[in-house]
């Protein structure tokens, strides 16, 4: 082991040592210059982690925030499970712990902290749509973006598919100067979504030189993200959405989580009338959930007590908190120093 992986190991016992506020419980490593002998059994954070998960998953959220908080008493400074609580926090009404990790997590990862609030904001939002499929009017800059949905196996379009680019096209005309954004991959006969519903479109009178394709993604999931990056590269951050019923507040969820804003949604009229309450908060879990996945928190951690790479802009005081003048020391010197 070299003298920077021993000192790496050192300081992460410091930091979970101070975290509990002084009670081991992890391995205290003995540093020689041959070999390291652990004091103790580990306590893999992983572990823990990946619990919170599952937890999560099964709708369990007091559950997994317990379990998030023990990760957090080893590693104070993990950015994923600092996310994880100030979302599920929010989920069970916590204001109190969500607003703290929010805290933290800005000093460790500013991004994440952005995409954690962007969740909590957007699952808000999504929850209080009432769908709808009368076109809207909209001021400033916004995208048109039509959700996918599974083609026959011909390529041809399915009917639900079919009104979702109808209303599409109702939105555009309202809206006539909003780029439009079709999404969905899933190649039937060599076709994906996306090129199919620009075809219609362009077919129905729409300016083929208004639609942008998206054909790569399998998932609502992979919608957000791969529209995301379309539309940053355009300089547009607020979207129109147009999807089914059952679909538009899992979709505007994912799209807030990957940082672009629901400003309008269109949908369909199938099953209009099974989607005219708000989402209640018991029902917001799925929704979150996803919105987690789309914000790119893993879902599962590798085994193995994880050694941070790169250690985080601490910013006033975070070093003190966690191990002060030693740790800075242990993890601040020579990265290059031979075995």
């Amino acid at each position: 082991m070299t003298r920077v992986a021993k000192r790496r190991a050192a300081a992460l016992a410091v930091i979970a040592f101070a975290g509990l506020g002084g009670v081991a419980v992890g391995a205290v490593p003995v540093v020689s210059e041959r070999s390291v002998a652990p004091a103790a059994t580990t306590v893999d954070p992983a572990t823990l982690y990946n619990s919170a998960q599952q937890k999560f998953a099964a709708g369990d959220v007091p559950g997994g925030l317990d379990a998030i908080k023990q990760a957090l008493a080893i590693i104070p400074v993990d950015p994923d499970a600092l996310a994880l609580q100030a979302v599920w926090s929010d989920q069970a009404g916590d204001a109190t712990t969500r607003q703290a990790a929010l805290s933290r997590l800005r000093g460790v990862n500013p991004a994440l902290a952005t995409a954690a609030r962007n969740i909590n904001d957007g699952v808000a939002a999504a929850a209080q749509i009432v769908p709808d499929t009368t076109p809207k009017t909209v001021a400033g800059r916004a995208a048109i973006v039509v959700l996918g949905f599974g083609l026959n196996r011909d390529g041809r379009m399915a009917p639900e598919l079919v009104r979702r680019v109808t209303a599409a096209k109702s939105q555009a005309e309202t809206t006539t100067t909003a780029p439009i954004v079709v999404t969905g991959g899933v190649p039937k006969a060599g076709v994906t979504e996306a090129a199919a519903m620009k075809k219609w479109l362009v077919a129905n009178g729409v300016d083929a030189a208004r639609i942008t394709e998206e054909g790569a993604s399998g998932s609502t999931v992979a919608n957000a993200q791969n529209t995301a990056e379309i539309l940053r590269g355009q300089g547009i951050s607020n979207v129109i959405l147009v999807t089914s019923p059952n679909h538009i507040r899992r979709g505007a969820a994912d799209f807030a989580a990957a940082g672009l804003r629901t400003v309008a949604t269109v949908t369909t009229a199938t099953d209009l009338s099974k989607f005219a309450s708000p989402l209640t908060r018991e029902q917001q879990k799925g929704i979150r959930l996803e919105a987690t996945r789309t914000a790119k928190i893993p879902a599962t951690r590798q085994l193995g007590l994880p050694l941070p790479q790169n250690l985080p802009d601490t910013g006033p005081g975070l070093i003190t908190e966690f191990g002060g003048q030693l740790l800075e020391t242990l993890l601040g010197t020579g990265s290059s120093e031979a075995n």
